[in-house]
């Protein structure tokens, strides 16, 4: 963050203390996985910003064959337990596509932002069905070659998904329809240039937030009828990070749904504790109550009949109260 690093836990946790107000940019990083960034923005009234984020693995490179069609699958990567979501696309390059010796990589892709930063361009327009079930990155390690030929994106996925699904390629900033075919459980699209492509899928994602509250570990430093100063440090508290999702993947829909859901918000909840700095002196007569609440979004991914839904756990905000024997729960501060 703006030049810090830190190393998250076995857990994938991290934190960064004492961060002023105003707006900061964070880099996630990890060997052999993509990089990712976000900008987030900290108020000076005691919120605790949190970032979910998950790195995809780099893709894979494929050396063109001196002989024949060049051929390779590629799998998606799922969250633990979801397995029946995974989407396979076969990529078969034509003999004459390619001179022989050259590379290409193929990366999967989960969202319409990583599919867009990957060619370096952010889409001017995109089309009304923008939830992607999922994406391939076609590239040429030489910037200089192009296709002679159609390389060929085979994905297997479920029947009736492929029925309703759109594929679309980006091309000058913009996402236009791509050449594809469907067959039964399979969509194949004919990637005529070196760029991105997705299969759109027609879901639509609903949501409410609400608020619960933190549990801390004291939050009452009560000094009424004390016989000297006392002094309050900080106040110590527990909340979540991360997403629980409450839904299943009983089928391929099911499971696809769910991955939408994890790319959205993740998909994994854990318990941290937190530190909130109060650092001030209580006179006798006065006392001080501290509370908190994390912003808890339900979020619901729906298509074909079927729903998924998960609590995505938000931003932390803490508010301190000071209070006299002669104004009994009047007026402090709040901080």
């Amino acid at each position: 963050m703006d030049g810090t690093s830190v190393q998250t836990d076995e857990n994938g946790m991290f934190v960064f203390d004492g961060v002023s107000a105003g707006a900061h940019t964070l880099t996630a990083s990890a060997s052999g996985k993509q990089t990712k960034e976000t900008t987030v923005t900290v108020s000076s009234n005691g919120n605790n910003v949190v970032w979910n984020v998950s790195l995809p693995n780099e893709g894979t490179t494929v050396e063109i064959s001196a002989n024949g069609n060049t051929e390779t699958s590629v799998t998606s990567e799922t969250i633990e337990g979801n397995e029946e979501g995974e989407v396979t696309v076969d990529v078969t390059v034509p003999e004459s596509a390619l001179p022989q010796g050259s590379s290409i990589v193929i990366t999967p892709l989960y969202t319409l932002d990583e599919a867009e930063a990957r060619t370096g361009t952010r889409a001017t327009t995109r089309a009304a069905e923008t939830l992607m079930l999922i994406g391939t990155n076609v590239a040429c390690t030489d910037a200089n070659t192009t296709l002679a030929e159609p390389i060929s994106l085979t994905y297997d996925i479920d029947a009736e998904v492929a029925q309703s699904i759109r594929a679309q390629k980006f091309v000058n900033g913009q996402w236009v329809d791509a050449e594809y075919t469907v067959d039964g459980n399979h969509v194949t699209v004919f990637a005529d240039q070196f760029t991105s492509y997705t299969l759109l899928f027609g879901a639509e994602v609903t949501s409410s937030t609400t608020t619960t509250p933190l549990a801390f570990e004291q939050d009452l430093w009560d000094n009424l009828y004390g016989n000297g100063d006392m002094t309050v440090g900080s106040a110590s508290f527990t909340y979540h990070v991360g997403t629980e999702i409450t839904s299943s993947g009983t089928s391929r829909i099911m499971a696809y749904l769910i991955e939408i859901l994890a790319r959205i918000a993740g998909a994994n909840v854990t318990t941290a504790t937190g530190s909130y700095p109060i650092n001030v002196t209580l006179p006798i007569g006065t006392a001080l109550h501290v509370t908190g609440e994390q912003q808890v979004t339900t979020l619901t991914v729906s298509a074909l009949n079927r729903s998924v839904s998960g609590s995505q756990y938000g931003d932390v905000a803490i508010v301190t109260t000071t209070y006299n024997r002669e104004h009994n729960g009047g007026g402090g501060g709040v901080h």
